[in-house]
């Protein structure tokens, strides 16, 4: 599942529509209640102008996020670069709320996310001249955010998304047997650069064995410290590339096994959860890689999510939306060969995410990925996807 190259995860700003939900049809989260949980993403900004509708809610949109779903992820608002500007200064509002009305729904959080390359704060781990801090510096600014930020929402979020997007992709390579050799570091693209990375490894003792992937470890070992209720997950795209799919479960288990012989050791893994989340591209998904990327995460003992799922026609010069007739079945089916693998494979998956509730709000609007069309109207796609539960 390759992404497009685009802004990662930013929808450009749909036009005001006054459709409404049709709140009638199956439920999804009922739907699929004996084998995991559904969710989407939300934003407090769907309510902030007090119900009237503007660029990203209409009147229906909190009835129709119950009906049919039970777990949430925020789009933006909860990425570090929108929750912390400079040290000491914090910016909780917008996550209070949503939390809030999460709890207040029985919609369980899932938190995205703590540590990502890309939508950091600089002060995290860079200098003012974007030099890299020292080991010591990046490793207290580390663990002062996930304490005041995990520590915050402690007991209230279902799981976190410690890690987002760590690994590089290596496209039709071998493995080389070491997840270390695919993590983010120096890159020609300043939005792919690994700046925790970097600052771990500036002033890493070699001879104790440190080295810049030392981040990994600290990042969940801190979140169970300050918010040892939540769930903690690695997410990553494109999780299907075979040496990719490699390295993030040889990291798992590693990582695990270093936290079993932790002093704090809580009997639990550190790293719970690998959060999978396939966005599918048309002509380039393959559910046989779907499958071998599911069943070689199961070995490693971890849960499973799916965690932004949609299923994208061509690239953003050429427009499918909405799509033909033709079009809608090919969805429609790679989305119920998906849902019938995540069923199979139900015992090992708690959630499934789709990234958009409807086509027009999508990162992907050009590419109709979701199960509902510009107007709000069920597509063949979510019928089909319905259909997978006898």
């Amino acid at each position: 599942m390759k992404k497009l190259k685009t802004n990662h995860k930013k929808a450009s700003q749909p036009q005001i529509s006054l459709n409404q939900w049709d709140l009638t049809l199956p439920s999804l989260h009922k739907t699929f209640a004996k084998h995991f949980m559904i969710g989407n993403i939300f934003s407090v900004y769907h309510w902030e102008t007090g119900g009237q509708p503007n660029d990203w809610e209409n009147p229906g949109m909190l009835d129709m996020y119950r009906h049919h779903y039970n777990v949430v992820s925020p789009g933006n608002i909860m990425k570090p670069q929108f929750i912390t500007s400079a040290p000491g200064v914090y910016h909780f509002e917008a996550v209070d709320k949503l939390v809030a009305w999460a709890n207040e729904n029985d919609i369980a959080v899932i938190a995205h996310t703590l540590v990502w390359h890309a939508q950091s704060a600089p002060w995290l781990n860079k200098n003012p001249d974007d030099s890299p801090l020292k080991r010591t510096e990046a490793k207290a600014n580390l663990e002062t955010f996930i304490k005041t930020y995990a520590g915050r929402y402690s007991g209230k979020i279902y799981a976190w998304d410690v890690i987002n997007e760590a690994f590089i992709d290596r496209y039709n390579e071998p493995y080389s047997g070491n997840w270390r050799d695919y993590i983010r570091r120096e890159s020609d693209n300043p939005q792919a650069v690994g700046h925790w990375y970097l600052a771990y490894a500036n002033g890493a003792n070699e001879v104790l064995g440190e080295s810049g992937t030392d981040f990994v470890f600290d990042a969940f070992y801190f979140a169970r410290k300050y918010d040892p209720h939540a769930m903690l997950c690695y997410n990553d795209y494109n999780e299907t590339v075979p040496n990719k799919r490699d390295a993030i479960a040889q990291m798992v288990e590693e990582i695990n096994t270093e936290w079993a012989k932790h002093p704090d050791y809580d009997e639990r893994l550190l790293i719970e959860r690998i959060g999978m989340q396939s966005h599918c591209i048309h002509s380039k998904i393959n559910t046989a890689d779907v499958r071998a990327a599911i069943e070689r995460f199961i070995v490693t003992g971890a849960r499973l999510s799916i965690t932004e799922l949609d299923y994208t026609f061509g690239p953003p010069e050429t427009l499918h939306n909405p799509l033909s007739a033709e079009e809608s079945k090919i969805q429609a089916q790679v989305y119920s060969d998906l849902f019938k693998m995540f069923v199979e494979f139900s015992a090992h998956i708690d959630s499934v995410t789709i990234w958009g509730k409807n086509d027009l709000e999508s990162w992907r609007s050009f590419g109709s990925p979701t199960l509902f069309d510009n107007d709000y109207r069920a597509k063949e796609a979510f019928h089909a996807v319905i259909a997978t539960v006898k």
